[in-house]
């Protein structure tokens, strides 16, 4: 009977798999809708007369309206979880008439933070002979730094990696605008590498914990470590492993290597899987388990038993919820679905409504059930694990067979050799 259970648990779990792969390719390669370039600026740029596409493998277009001449230029960068798209239309100047967004498929409540505060506004006027600086976006390349211009504009608190992105997008198609018609090169700034303190203290909590997972002394200070992710990883880092993370590894919206930042933790996070077969980032460096078992440590409530029948159940809630989710989003093609995790409001203290509902249920509960949401809920919890175990597994298959074809190898040499 137990082993019928676990069976249909098997086939339940990969049902799952099968059909939400399947929406990701659906969802992803076959129902993009292609942008009609002419008419958007039209649609955005009244006065149009005539539209003339730019030769080459640069999108980009010369326009002449009410008597001027303008151009239009397309590029892209990866943000948060997408590539975002970015049309600048300049006038003969050399300055940026409008940045319009032609693509993007991001969280919608961190992106609809750039339209209401009007980011896009921000580029209007600035000029294409220098670069755009993006300021207050410390460790991203690109910052304004103490740079004397005021050829910038400023990040969206709470959106900072859309922000660079559709900075860097627009950069990158104004300095080719520039280079081929206004002659004038200069060297872009989103092509530098930024190592800052927060990239430095994200390595250097992860040696730390890839030490803890084999030096059991460490394990002692525990109680301490917790508080110490909670305030560095939480709320000075401000970086986590979320669904949309590995969601745009599997779309290959893989930002460039100027984003250390996002390499570190993905690295850690998976390297550490492959390399050692050990999930070091749930158990060790994810703020919001160490909110709930550091809360479950001080409480000091006795723990709700749960029955195996119960808890066997609840190990399909992650799963479920991460399916309907991509289904969701290949429904309403939007992947934002993704972003129901609670790292986002009780650290960045921004949400959708549904997570600020669910955030004090998963808090409470955690107090009498350890890490009851990374146990039950956690998408990135269920991946990792799920990795963790297939890599282990291979690595056990290929462990046999290596030691039959060694000792098969052995055994024919002394057969032969007896003989």
């Amino acid at each position: 009977m137990e082993r019928k259970k676990r069976d249909l648990k098997s086939y339940y779990l990969m049902v799952l798999f099968f059909t939400a792969v399947a929406a990701i390719i659906y969802g992803v390669w076959f129902t993009g809708k292609a942008v009609d370039y002419p008419a958007l600026i039209q649609q955005d740029f009244p006065g149009v007369t005539s539209i003339e596409k730019i030769l080459g493998t640069q999108r980009a277009y010369k326009i002449d309206a009410t008597g001027k001449q303008y151009y239009a230029v397309c590029d892209s960068a990866v943000g948060y979880q997408s590539r975002i798209e970015i049309m600048t239309i300049l006038n003969d100047r050399g300055l940026v008439e409008k940045a319009i967004v032609t693509r993007q498929a991001e969280t919608p409540v961190f992106f609809e933070r750039l339209y209401s505060q009007k980011f896009f506004d921000q580029f209007n006027g600035l000029s294409l002979r220098e670069p755009i600086y993006l300021g207050g976006a410390y460790g991203y390349s690109g910052f304004l730094d103490k740079r004397q211009t005021g050829n910038f504009v400023d990040r969206v608190t709470g959106s900072t990696v859309s922000s660079h992105a559709v900075a860097e997008a627009v950069n990158k198609g104004t300095l080719y605008i520039a280079s081929q018609f206004f002659d004038k090169q200069w060297s872009n700034p989103y092509d530098v590498y930024q190592l800052n303190s927060k990239t430095l203290t994200m390595i250097v909590v992860f040696l730390i914990a890839l030490a803890a997972t084999f030096i059991k002394k460490i394990s002692r200070l525990r109680i301490w470590w917790l508080l110490i992710i909670i305030g560095v990883m939480g709320f000075f880092v401000k970086e986590f492993v979320t669904a949309n993370n590995l969601f745009s590894i599997v779309t290959l919206q893989i930002p460039r290597l100027t984003n250390l930042g996002w390499y570190v933790i993905m690295v850690g996070s998976l390297g550490f899987v492959v390399l050692f077969g050990k999930n070091i980032y749930c158990t060790w460096v994810c703020p919001f388990g160490a909110v709930q078992e550091f809360l479950n440590k001080a409480a000091g409530f006795k723990s709700l038993g749960i029955s195996p029948q119960v808890t066997r159940i609840l190990k399909l809630a992650a799963p479920t919820i991460l399916w309907i989710a991509i289904m969701l989003g290949t429904w309403v093609g939007d992947y934002g679905t993704l972003d129901y995790q609670p790292f986002s409001a009780f650290f960045l203290f921004k949400a959708v409504w549904v997570m600020w509902l669910m955030l004090p249920i998963f808090i409470f509960i955690s107090l009498f059930i350890n890490r009851f949401y990374c146990q039950f809920f956690c998408p990135v919890g269920f991946i990792l694990n799920l990795l963790n175990r297939w890599r282990n597994n291979g690595v056990r298959v290929w462990n046999q067979i290596w030691n039959r074809l060694w000792n098969g190898i052995w055994n024919q040499r002394w057969k032969t050799n007896k003989g």
